[in-house]
C-alpha cells in the first residue's frame, strides 16, 4: 500500500514544533475579557453570604457572576447526547459546595492577573457540614443529605450463566484498591466563549472529545435553540478522558452571556488537578472459582467505586466495568455489583481505556493469583482462558472477530524470553539479598465502538475542487496523536491520489456532520470506514461525470491516480481538475458526495503485556529492567503513531501502578502540585518494544482495529503482577509506592520473626 502501514508526521507536526500552534489558551479575539474562578476552601457547606465588594474595586474587573446571579438549573457533566438519561446534582456555580475546589463564582476582568487578584478579594462566609473522604465513611450515613438522591446509587447486579457444581473447584479471593490519579495532560484545561447579543449566537471555542456533546448540554442547561450554538474544537495538547466531560465550558458560555464580550477562561496545573476530574478510586472484592486444570469457572466481583462530590459519569462507568469482564476471557459463570458513593473529594470522570483498565487490574491480579494457587505459569494460565476467534462476547452476544490475544500471549513469551527469565530471575533472586528481581504478564482488552450497546454512526463528505484535490468534510476531535493524518493517509489510500491533494479539519457543529465523539475507540474503526466507503463512492461518482461529458458507458471508464480513462478509446482521458472545471462549466453540477456508516460488528482487540522489574528491598524503589507491549492491531495505519501511543501508555499505566496518587489531606483539601504528584520521568522511563500482530481481517479500514485505549489496558496489571512476582507478595493496593512496599517487607520480616519464635 502507498500509505497505510507506512509512518507520518502528525498534521501539525510543525506548527507545534516551532511554537505557532493555537491553542485555546492562546486565542486573542476582539474585545475579549479573562475570567477566574473562586473555589470552595469548605470540603462541605453551604454559602451563607458572599462580599464581592473588595473585589469589584481591583482595577479592570468587569463583573463577577456567582451562585446567587446565575442559574440554578442542574446538570450532569457527563451529558453528550440528546435526551441522556442522567442524574443532575451540579450547577455552573454552587452554594451548597461539596468539595475544596468547588466553583462558587467567577470574576470577569480585562486581564487574567486582575481576575485572579480580584478573586482572593471575595469574602465567602460558610456553613459548615460533615464531610466523607473516602467511601467507607460515605456508607455509614455521614453525608446522606449530600444531595437529594442521595449519597449511595445501585449501578449494576449482573448475572450471566451459572456456577459450575464440581469437585475440587480451587478458589482465590482478593481485594484491589485503586487510588484516584489525574490524566496530567501538557496541556491544562482552557475554552473560549463568545456571545453575540444581537443574533443571540453563542460560539464555544474548546479541546474537546465532541463538539456536539458540548452543543446538547450548553443548549439544554441554557435552554437555547442548539442552532444558535456553535462549538468548534481547537488544537488539543492531551486528553486521556480528561476533556470528554464539561468542566470550564459552562462557566465561560455563562460569563460571555452575561457581559456580551468574548471571555476566556485558562485553569493552571493546580486548578485542573483540584477542580476538574480524575480517574475514580476503587474497591474490588472479588473470588475467582478455576478448575484443577486451570479452568476458569466463575468470576465474582464487588465493586465500591468513590464518584466524588458529584456524579457525572459514575454510575454508567461502574456498570461498565461489568461489561469489560466479557472482552478477553471464557468462561461459564459471572456475578458482577456495582454501587457509585459520593464523597466531598475531587470529581471522578473519565479515563484512558474507560474502565477496561481498571477492570483489568483486578482481573488479572486474580488470574496470576489463581496461577499461583495451582502451581501453573501465568502465561499458560492465560492461554488456557483466553477467547478464541470467533468466540462470543456473552453479554453483548457479539462475536469478537479474529480476536488473536492467543497469538499475542505466544509471541510474547517468545519474544521476551519467558521461560529462559524465570530461570534466570530464580538464580538472581537466590544469589542477592538487597535486589529482587520479577516477571509479570497481563492480557488486556477493549472495543473499537459504542455497537450494540449505544448507537453508533459516521458522515463524510468529499468535494473535487478545481486543481484536482479533494476536501473532506469530517468531525474528527485529534488528542494530539494524529488522528487527522490517519484520516487523510485512508482516504489518499482509498481515493489513489497524494496526502498532500486531501484536506480537512476537525469538528465545527455549523460545518461539520452530527457525530457522537472520540469515545469508545471508535475514531479509525467507524470514521475511518465511512472514510473508505465514501471514497469509493467519489470514484464512482468521477466516472458517472465522464460517462455524460464524453458520451461512454460508466463500465468502460477506470480510475487511477488522478486520472479517469476509457480502457476502449485511449483519446478518452481525464484529469481530476479537468473534471471539476467541465463538470461545473458544461455538466452544472459540482463533484460531491456523501457516505453515512452504521457499523454492526465489535470485534475484540487485545494486548499482551510483558514486564521484567527490580525492587530493591532496603528503599522499596523499583526499576523497570524491560518491558514488551505485543498487540493484535489487525493493520496499523500510521505505524510509527500506533507504537508512540504503546510506548506512552506504558508510561501512565507504570506511574499509575508505583507513583500516581491524589492524596487529600484530613481537612479536605488535595494536592494541586507535581511536586506532590509523581510521574515516571524521562530518564527513568524504560526501553519499551512494540509488536504488531497484523491479518487486516477485521470491517475497519484496510483491517484497522484500535489503538489508543487497549495499549493503556494491560499495563498497571502487568507491573504490579511482577512486584508481587519479585516479592512473593499479594499486593494490589495501587500504586505500589516504596513506602507501600517497605510496609509490607516489614510485616514479612515481623511474621518471620514470630514464627522461627
Amino acid at each position: 500500500m502507498r500509505y497505510v502501514g507506512k509512518s507520518c508526521p502528525i498534521h501539525d507536526a510543525r506548527q507545534k514544533a516551532s511554537g505557532q500552534a493555537v491553542y485555546a489558551g492562546d486565542m486573542e479575539l476582539k474585545g475579549m475579557l479573562h475570567a477566574a474562578v473562586l473555589f470552595s476552601s469548605c470540603p462541605h457547606g453551604i454559602v451563607k453570604k458572599l462580599d464581592c465588594s473588595q473585589a469589584l474595586q481591583v482595577p479592570g474587573v468587569v463583573d463577577i457572576i456567582h451562585c446567587f446571579n446565575t442559574t440554578e438549573k442542574e446538570y450532569n457533566r457527563y451529558q453528550s447526547q440528546f435526551n441522556q438519561h442522567l442524574i443532575n446534582t451540579e450547577r455552573i456555580f454552587n452554594s451548597h459546595v461539596r468539595f475544596v475546589g468547588d466553583r462558587i463564582g467567577a470574576v470577569i476582568a480585562g486581564t487574567e492577573e486582575a481576575a485572579r487578584e480580584a478573586v482572593k478579594k471575595i469574602q465567602v462566609e460558610y456553613e459548615e457540614l460533615p464531610y466523607s473522604l473516602d467511601a467507607f465513611e460515605t456508607l455509614k450515613g455521614t453525608i446522606d443529605n449530600v444531595h437529594p438522591t442521595g449519597a449511595v446509587f445501585e449501578c449494576s447486579d449482573l448475572t450471566v450463566g451459572e456456577m459450575p457444581q464440581e469437585e475440587d473447584l480451587v478458589q482465590v479471593s482478593a481485594v484491589t484498591d485503586l487510588s484516584r490519579i489525574n490524566h496530567v495532560c501538557m496541556e491544562t484545561h482552557a475554552c473560549v466563549a463568545e456571545y453575540d447579543k444581537y443574533s443571540g449566537q453563542l460560539t464555544v471555542y474548546s479541546p474537546n472529545q465532541t463538539v456536539y456533546g458540548i452543543r446538547t448540554m450548553l443548549g439544554d442547561l441554557f435552554e437555547m435553540d442548539y442552532s444558535r450554538i456553535r462549538v468548534i474544537k481547537t488544537t488539543m495538547g492531551g486528553s486521556f478522558g480528561g476533556k470528554q466531560e464539561w468542566v470550564l465550558e459552562p462557566v465561560a458560555a455563562a460569563a460571555a452571556m452575561r457581559v456580551g464580550r468574548p471571555v476566556k477562561l485558562v485553569y493552571n496545573r493546580s486548578e485542573t488537578m483540584i477542580s476538574t476530574y480524575g480517574r475514580s478510586p476503587m474497591h474490588f472484592e472479588s473470588t475467582f472459582t478455576f478448575g484443577k486444570d486451570g479452568a476458569l469457572k466463575g468470576v465474582d466481583s464487588d465493586l465500591l467505586l468513590d464518584a466524588g462530590a458529584y456524579l457525572g459519569n459514575s454510575i454508567n462507568y461502574a456498570r461498565t466495568v461489568g461489561a469489560k469482564l466479557f472482552r478477553g476471557y471464557k468462561y461459564p459463570y459471572c456475578h458482577f455489583h456495582s454501587r457509585a458513593v459520593i464523597t466531598n473529594t475531587i470529581v471522578s470522570g473519565a479515563f484512558r481505556g474507560w474502565t477496561s483498565p481498571e477492570a483489568t487490574i483486578m482481573f488479572e491480579h486474580n488470574m496470576n493469583m489463581g496461577a499461583r494457587a495451582l502451581g501453573m505459569d501465568p502465561v499458560d494460565l492465560r492461554l488456557k482462558n483466553v477467547m478464541r476467534p470467533g468466540d462470543v462476547d456473552r453479554l453483548e452476544n457479539v462475536p469478537i472477530g479474529n480476536f488473536r490475544a492467543a497469538e499475542a500471549l505466544m509471541q510474547g513469551r517468545e519474544h521476551f524470553h519467558w521461560d529462559a527469565r524465570k530461570e534466570e530471575v530464580k538464580r538472581f533472586n537466590r544469589e542477592n539479598k538487597r535486589l529482587r528481581r520479577g516477571l509479570g504478564v497481563s492480557l488486556g482488552a477493549h472495543v473499537n465502538t459504542f455497537y450494540p450497546s449505544k448507537t453508533d454512526y459516521a458522515r463524510v463528505d468529499m468535494r473535487l475542487t478545481e486543481t484536482g484535490s479533494v476536501q473532506m468534510n469530517i468531525t474528527l476531535h485529534d488528542h494530539g496523536c494524529g488522528t487527522v493524518t490517519v484520516m487523510q493517509m485512508i482516504a489518499a489510500e482509498a481515493l489513489g491520489i497524494p496526502m498532500e491533494k486531501v484536506s480537512l479539519g476537525e469538528g465545527d457543529t455549523r460545518y461539520t456532520p452530527l457525530d457522537v465523539g472520540c469515545f469508545s475507540s471508535r475514531t479509525t474503526y467507524v470514521q475511518g470506514q465511512a472514510v473508505c466507503r465514501c471514497a469509493e463512492r467519489f470514484k464512482a461518482r468521477l466516472k458517472q461525470h465522464v460517462s455524460i461529458l464524453a458520451h461512454v458507458s460508466e463500465e468502460e471508464l477506470v480510475v487511477e491516480n488522478d486520472l479517469v480513462y476509457s480502457k476502449v478509446n485511449p483519446e478518452i482521458k481525464y484529469t481530476w481538475s479537468r473534471i471539476a472545471d467541465d463538470s461545473q462549466q458544461i455538466y452544472k453540477h459540482e463533484v460531491f458526495v456523501s457516505e453515512e456508516y452504521v457499523p454492526d460488528t465489535n470485534p475484540g482487540v487485545a494486548g499482551a503485556h510483558f514486564a521484567m522489574m527490580e525492587i530493591d528491598t532496603y528503599t522499596g524503589m523499583t526499576k523497570i529492567l524491560d518491558y514488551l507491549a505485543v498487540h493484535d492491531i489487525g493493520q496499523a495505519i500510521n505505524r510509527e503513531m500506533c507504537a508512540a501511543q504503546v510506548q506512552g501508555a506504558v508510561l501512565m499505566g507504570a506511574g499509575a501502578a508505583l507513583l500516581e496518587h491524589v492524596v487529600t489531606k484530613d481537612n479536605g483539601r488535595p494536592m494541586g502540585s507535581l511536586k506532590d504528584y509523581h510521574l515516571i520521568n524521562c530518564f527513568e522511563a524504560p526501553n519499551v518494544r512494540v509488536e504488531f500482530i497484523e491479518d487486516g481481517k477485521t470491517e475497519g479500514p484496510y483491517g484497522a482495529k484500535s489503538i489508543g485505549e487497549v495499549c493503556h489496558t494491560p499495563v498497571t496489571a502487568a507491573v504490579v503482577g511482577a512486584v508481587n512476582d519479585a516479592l512473593g507478595s499479594d499486593m494490589n493496593h495501587i500504586p505500589l509506592t516504596p513506602d507501600v512496599i517497605c510496609e509490607y517487607l516489614a510485616k514479612q520480616e515481623e511474621k518471620e520473626r514470630k514464627t522461627e519464635a
